[in-house]
């Protein structure tokens, strides 16, 4: 009797946490920052930071997830200050935060994102997208992840993906793999999204939101709202944060 009882048991906890399909994800997005320096000034910049990163949570059930910062406050602020020769330099690199709400059963999404000061509600479907999925395998969180490149982009963009956990799970809105995506790559490495930590339980009232503010404008609206503002600075889109130096002489 004692080993049927425990057989009961351990078939009810495997069935238990096979079917919990609600929790929260930690996550660390990380940005590489190139600087580009004007010639006889590099010396100025030598202990300027090569990356900022702020933590994540991604809340998830079977109709719809949110991602979000960690800590509302906790930008990932990244400060630097310098005085030598006569110049003055200090600058605070912020990662602007953003907010994206997906409903699963409606194939859309809500992306609260601040640009350029100014904040923006995208709203549009989860679109699916041309994926090559590769042989090639790591362990996540001690789950297989199988290696996928993302074919229509003008970046490099690769997702490592598993189908060992609840497809609900995505940090972006890149839609079409067979599993729940733990990694991604942008650039080789110019940005990335990292899974660190997976809690299956019951979501509180209020861990998901929908995102109301800013001005409302679909996908395409705002990639050509941040083409034109990115090209007036001379900046590029390539996944990290990229940014030009101007230096001044400044008599006080």
């Amino acid at each position: 009797m004692k080993k049927i009882s425990l057989f009961t048991l351990l078939t009810v906890s495997f069935v238990f946490s096979f079917a919990q399909t609600s929790g929260v994800v930690d996550f660390t997005e990380s940005i590489k920052i190139k600087i580009d320096i004007p010639d006889g000034q590099k010396e100025l910049m030598k202990n300027m930071p090569t990356s900022q990163s702020v933590q994540k949570t991604l809340f998830f059930n079977e109709k719809e997830s949110l991602y979000k910062n960690f800590d509302p406050k906790a930008n990932g602020d990244v400060s630097f200050e310098n005085k030598e020769g006569g110049n003055d330099i200090k600058m605070v690199l912020r990662m602007p935060e953003n907010i994206l709400y997906t409903n699963i059963e409606k194939n859309n999404y809500i992306n609260q994102i601040d640009f350029m000061g100014k904040q923006f509600l995208i709203v549009d479907d989860v679109k699916k997208k041309s994926w090559k999925i590769t042989g090639e395998q790591q362990k996540i969180l001690d789950k297989t992840c199988t290696k996928a490149i993302l074919q229509d982009t003008a970046q490099k963009l690769v997702a490592w993906f598993t189908n060992e956990l609840p497809t609900a799970i995505r940090p972006n809105t890149l839609a079409g793999l067979p599993g729940a995506v733990l990694m991604i790559d942008m650039n080789d490495g110019q940005r990335t999204i990292t899974a660190n930590k997976i809690t299956y339980r019951d979501l509180k009232p209020g861990e998901i939101t929908v995102p109301e503010k800013g001005k409302k404008v679909n996908q395409a609206e705002f990639d050509k709202i941040k083409a034109e503002k990115m090209a007036e600075m001379g900046a590029t889109n390539n996944g990290g944060a990229n940014m030009r130096i101007v230096i001044r002489n400044e008599e006080h």
